[in-house]
């Protein structure tokens, strides 16, 4: 039993970890960016290319959509993701008929049908798992990148309020900047110049892979001011202090939302208190 319940603690253990690293937004992988710059990924073996493989025909199947914009957003490799899906689902089901062969092996005869079923509930439970992950990562990596934008749309405002043209405004804004949204747009930006691109074909470009809404908006914004030289001062301006209202109210909800649910828990002790009040009373008038 000693045994038993030392592995049992030594495989909890590790799937904490695991769920602990993955919950823990991860930086940008080496090989996905080197994937992305040169098309192919050196230095792997073959047991890795075959993962990878295996990983992107899974990922082409119908049933199970890739979150693409999540992913790019997070820095995240599909493959690696899909791949991460087959291993924890494979652990999943691999779980509950380890502990139940552990039984088995020291004389506890238990009923099968139990342990098949909740090892398939946590099978499936473990395969989706990185979809939620994911989900929660990038909506917050969203939420930090729209703030982020924010800034952005004033410097372009100042860049062009004194005098910078629609290209040089971009490109001047996302150098003064810092942080990872930064690096991004710059990156971007970089990356349109190189292939010949005017810059709010990046930025769309960008807006397209990450799913961010608000920089396709700046991209059209640009492109006016850029093929009919619009003046844009204003429109930006006005998009900047849009966002922040927008912002604002999405951050007074959430804590409104917050605030409501602290009501539960109130409750249920001031119930509880109640309770250890009432009870010596009604405990002797019953005797």
């Amino acid at each position: 039993m000693n045994l038993i319940v030392i592995i049992s603690g030594t495989l909890i253990g590790i799937g904490l970890f695991v769920a602990v690293s993955q919950i823990m937004p991860a930086g940008p992988r080496l090989d996905a960016a080197l994937a992305r710059i040169g098309g192919t990924t050196p230095g792997l073996d073959s047991d890795l290319m075959s993962m990878r493989t295996l990983g992107r025909q899974v990922g082409a199947l119908p049933w199970l959509p890739v979150p693409s914009a999540d992913l790019a957003l997070l820095g995240q490799d599909a493959e690696q993701w899909v791949i991460n899906k087959i291993v924890y689902g494979v652990v999943g089901l691999a779980f509950i008929p380890f502990l139940e062969a552990l039984m088995i092996a020291t004389g506890h005869h238990e009923s099968l049908l139990l342990p098949a079923v909740a090892s398939l509930g946590l099978g499936v439970a473990m395969f989706f798992a990185p979809d939620l992950v994911v989900r929660v990562n990038a909506a917050e990596k969203r939420v930090d990148f729209k703030h982020a934008l924010t800034s952005y749309l004033d410097l372009v405002a100042l860049e062009r309020g004194a005098g910078a043209a629609p290209t040089e405004a971009l490109e001047a804004a996302a150098q003064i900047g810092g942080g990872w949204a930064f690096a991004r747009i710059s990156g971007a930006l970089a990356a349109a110049r190189k292939a010949g691109r005017p810059p709010w074909e990046g930025l769309a470009d960008l807006a397209a892979t990450t799913g961010v809404a608000e920089l396709a908006d700046l991209a059209e914004i640009a492109e006016v001011a850029g093929h009919e030289g619009a003046r844009i001062l204003q429109t930006l301006t006005a998009r900047a202090e849009s966002m922040r209202a927008e912002a604002l109210a999405a951050t007074k909800a959430k804590a409104s939302s917050r605030s409501t649910t602290m009501v539960i828990p109130i409750a249920l002790l001031g119930a509880g208190f109640l309770l250890l009040i009432v009870f010596p009373v009604v405990y002797r008038a019953l005797g």
